[in-house]
């Protein structure tokens, strides 16, 4: 059973990297630097754009009125939608997309963290939908290739959903569903320091591991014929080992906060050239959706741990990765795989992360692994095929509570 389910797996995930590309890649337009969220105006004019639908995420407000005054200054009226709740659900993603039809609007502009672009992006395909909600376009293939134009703006940078053609959403359980197409892609990504400056530690915790997380899973996901995606993913993994703890911890410099924003770009364009995932990310979003943990707060025990227990199946690649990143250099590849993860745990150890996921129940740990399979195996590619079980024993090992009987 246990090599039939490997076939499966593998199978599947031959012919889903085959079908990326095959697939032309998206032109995007990037405005970047100090001041960029005023060339918003600018880039509607050139696009012809008169009637966006602005969407604030709710600690958003100071970038957005950034956003209108540059908006102002080209002669272009906005609508807005800035009473979103601090976790958006799909139900306001169908909220969005009935203003934008209610409005006559021909764009919308996302101003926010990863949850609130993937919304709008969400929203953009259900204007389109024909009938089909957000959550009935879960999976891929499923959403319409031609979409109303996007133009993301992130004020907390690492989940890369600026530069993606996918969109993550929550249903009001909590439950994660993912949302795949090209069509997807934001027109326009404007990547502006200044609007980081005012992040959350949390938040920014919570965007950073997320992109550093995609690029690891990424760089492991790639095939022989994906040097671009390995390029790209070994640069995010570089600029957030330098940037995120600075930004983190003080909100960092222009320069750093410039770099957080360049290794979500990557991380986005990694993750979307090899349709990358694996057990690390499955395990984490299993986890916010059965315990409702922050991201961060799940990754900061589950990535390291995923990434050791793929043993010399991942050797040659973290290896690699560690020294594309410029991480380690001296040892061979098991010792330079380890550093990558000792690295790991550190920076996570400074930040104030936990490296248990302590609260978390023998039931729990159960339903988080049943999960986690479920969103891993076939599509997600990872160095080894894993059960529930094998799942299960790794959350054994990170929850203090998961062995004990309720």
């Amino acid at each position: 059973m246990g090599m039939m389910t490997t076939a499966l797996c593998r199978t599947a995930q031959v012919l889903r990297r085959a079908g990326r590309r095959l697939r032309p890649e998206r032109k995007q337009v990037l405005e970047t630097g100090a001041g960029a969220v005023y060339a918003v105006g600018q880039l509607l004019r050139d696009k012809q754009l008169r009637a966006p639908l602005a969407v604030i995420g709710v600690d958003s407000a100071s970038a957005g009125f950034l956003l209108r005054r540059g908006l102002e200054q080209n002669d272009i009226p906005c609508q807005v939608l800035d009473d979103l709740p601090a976790r958006p659900t799909a139900a306001d993603g169908e909220r969005i997309a009935a203003a934008f039809r209610d409005q006559g609007c021909d764009c919308l502009i996302a101003v926010g963290d990863g949850s609130v672009l993937d919304l709008a992006k969400a929203a953009a395909a259900r204007t389109q939908s024909k009938g089909r909600t957000i959550l009935d376009m879960a999976g891929a293939g499923r959403v319409p290739r031609r979409l109303p134009p996007v133009i993301a703006v992130p004020t907390a940078a690492g989940s890369g959903a600026e530069s993606m053609a996918a969109a993550t959403v929550i249903d009001e359980h909590g439950t994660v569903f993912c949302l795949e197409g090209e069509g997807l892609l934001p027109a326009a990504a404007v990547s502006d320091p200044d609007l980081l400056a005012g992040t959350s530690r949390e938040k920014t915790a919570a965007e950073g591991l997320d992109g550093l997380c995609r690029c690891i899973e990424a760089f492991l996901a790639a095939g022989t014929k994906d040097s671009a995606a390995m390029t790209r993913a070994a640069q995010g993994v570089e600029l957030f080992f330098a940037s995120l703890e600075s930004c983190w911890n003080d909100g960092g410099t222009v320069r750093d906060r410039t770099d957080l924003l360049a290794a979500s770009r990557a991380a986005g364009r990694a993750a979307a050239g090899t349709g990358a995932g694996g057990y690390a990310r499955a395990m984490i979003r299993a986890a916010q959706t059965v315990c409702g943990l922050d991201f961060a707060a799940a990754c900061a025990p589950i990535l390291p741990a995923v990434l050791e227990k793929y043993g010399t199946y991942a050797y040659e690649r973290l290896a690699t990765l560690a020294v594309m990143a410029d991480l380690a250099e001296e040892g061979d590849r098991s010792v330079r795989s380890a550093a990558l993860i000792g690295l790991l745990r550190r920076a996570m150890f400074r930040m104030g992360l936990p490296d248990t996921l302590e609260g978390v129940t023998a039931a729990q740990a159960a339903e988080i692994a049943d999960l986690a399979v479920s969103m891993a195996n076939p599509r997600l590619i990872s160095p080894v095929v894993w059960t529930r079980d094998q799942c299960r024993r790794l959350l054994d090992g990170l929850c203090p509570d998961a062995g004990q009987e309720e």
